[in-house]
């Protein structure tokens, strides 16, 4: 049985520090059985490693707090062999004829939004320091976001079916998703043989689509540049976007870390997560552990009861003040975070996801692997995989140089 998440204090960044002063809500879970743990959570051996985190526990005085606040971290799950996908079950093999590499590679960044936003030397001192920082007004001008906002959400409504296969494919694996065809249906096989709450739905890559009206925003130079900033590099590429729908009543997002489903060898990976309408408190915003993009010694040392153990002492979890449309939030790769369930009685929450690294990283060779990439993200790199050699940089016309 997974028991009831209980009360949590949590930093905001901009802001005071929540209390636990008022009403809590606290998210029943199903009394199903437990799934296997993910791959962050599985101890270092030989063919398993770990990646998690822990949260520290921080007061204040006081007796206001937001309905966000009470939602606790869900802790580690039951320890389980690595899954691994079957994209690298043999992750030396290549297409028998490879990618001619005289493909057109300049950078395919837009000027959609007209100027620069410039990252500021506290900004970047943040995110180093802590693996996250929130970007205020990269869109200075929140009415400009209107038509990347309605090009979006115009997208993914009328993607909702796929959205909701890649699910079943995530949690239903014995299920074939092409099978079904309506999202009620989805729904219906999601509730009988799921383990696990549907925590969001995600639709890759649009920006690979040509004839996307949303193309534009997600390969905009703005936003790439920002992130080059953050990462200290001069050229980067952008791996995969993604827009995350939460809709009401939707479960936690589990602890993870981005580059736990990259099969790049590079620490030079960020995330921007963009909220395509304002978020308030109550919304289900990115909450992050303080500097664990550092800690390399949880996943090499610590076994799954170690972990539990140090739950409440390793990390600060920070959240930021509400956002507003134009704002934004970065994240190193390796930087856990989590999100909590969005209420019952809100709206849906919609962010787009869009993930860079820095130019020169290479494809993930075999050879010395203690565990292969979390599957998760399996439709977004799939196609360009065995495009690339083991060992070789990761250059490809689905990862386009967006900056400069």
């Amino acid at each position: 049985m997974r028991a009831a998440t209980a009360p949590v204090v949590v930093a905001r960044q901009g802001g005071t520090p929540s209390s636990s002063g008022r009403g809590r809500k606290t998210n029943q879970r199903t009394g199903r059985a437990r799934q296997p743990a993910p791959d962050w959570a599985k101890p270092p051996s030989r063919e398993r490693a770990t990646s998690s985190t822990t949260s520290r526990q921080r007061t204040s005085g006081g007796s206001s707090g937001s309905p966000r606040d009470a939602q606790k971290p869900p802790r580690a799950r039951d320890d389980a062999e690595v899954n691994v996908p079957s994209a690298f079950k043999n992750v030396d093999a290549v297409r028998e004829r490879e990618l001619s590499h005289s493909f057109n590679d300049a950078s395919v960044g837009t000027d959609v939004f007209a100027g620069e936003r410039q990252v500021t030397l506290e900004e970047r001192l943040h995110y180093e320091r802590n693996g996250h920082v929130c970007i205020r007004k990269a869109i200075d001008d929140a009415f400009a976001c209107n038509p990347m906002v309605r090009a979006l959400t115009t997208e993914i409504m009328s993607r909702r079916l796929e959205a909701y296969k890649h699910r079943l494919a995530v949690l239903c694996p014995d299920v074939n998703a092409r099978d079904v065809q309506s999202v009620d249906d989805a729904k219906s096989v999601l509730k009988k043989y799921s383990h696990e709450d549907v925590g969001f739905l995600q639709t890759f890559n649009l920006h690979r689509d040509v004839k996307s009206d949303a193309r534009e925003y997600i390969l905009s130079k703005r936003f790439a540049k920002i992130a080059a900033d953050l990462l200290g590099c001069e050229k980067v590429r952008l791996y995969q976007s993604c827009v995350f729908v939460k809709e009401p009543g939707m479960a936690e997002t589990n602890w993870h870390s981005d580059l736990n489903m990259v099969p790049l060898d590079t620490n030079e990976f960020i995330t921007l997560w963009i909220p395509l309408r304002s978020l308030d408190e109550d919304d289900a915003a990115l909450h992050f552990a303080s500097k664990s993009h550092r800690d390399f010694a949880l996943p090499y040392w610590r076994t799954l009861a170690g972990m539990e153990d140090d739950l409440e002492s390793r990390y600060e979890i920070d959240t930021y003040d509400a956002l507003d449309l134009g704002d934004l939030t970065a994240h190193h790769g390796f930087t856990l975070h989590w999100s909590p369930p969005q209420p019952e009685d809100s709206v849906p929450r919609f962010a787009l996801s869009i993930c860079y690294f820095a130019d020169g990283a290479k494809r993930m060779d075999a050879k010395h692997l203690r565990r292969s990439p979390h599957e998760e993200d399996l439709w977004s790199y799939e196609s360009w995989l065995k495009d690339v050699k083991p060992g070789a940089q990761a250059r490809h016309p689905e990862l386009p140089v967006v900056w400069p």
